[in-house]
């Protein structure tokens, strides 16, 4: 009978240890969870996000095509400006 007793108690013993280590890991699984999901909307919404790469590079392509206009504009009033040294009286 104290077999019995004693294994009843080793048996209750073990399920409360697997269901200890159960909780903890059904814990462990949400908190890994809700890391992983808070830096995946930091990807898609935060300070780094794909938005915002995606409105820089359209940024620096406008700043790309801006230099070539003002170079192109730069270099015309360049010319002008000589063509109008030259007409000047030289002393």
């Amino acid at each position: 009978m104290k077999n019995i007793a004693k294994n009843i108690r080793a048996k209750r013993f073990d399920i409360r240890q697997n269901g200890i280590r159960f909780v903890f890991f059904v814990l462990f699984l949400v908190f890994m969870t809700v890391f992983l999901a808070q830096h995946i909307a930091d990807i898609f919404f935060g300070d780094n996000s794909i938005e915002v790469y995606n409105a820089l590079k359209q940024k620096e392509a406008h700043l790309q095509n801006e230099i070539i206009r003002l170079q192109a504009d730069n270099a015309r009033l360049q010319k002008e400006y000589f063509e109008l040294k030259n007409l000047e009286p030289k002393e």
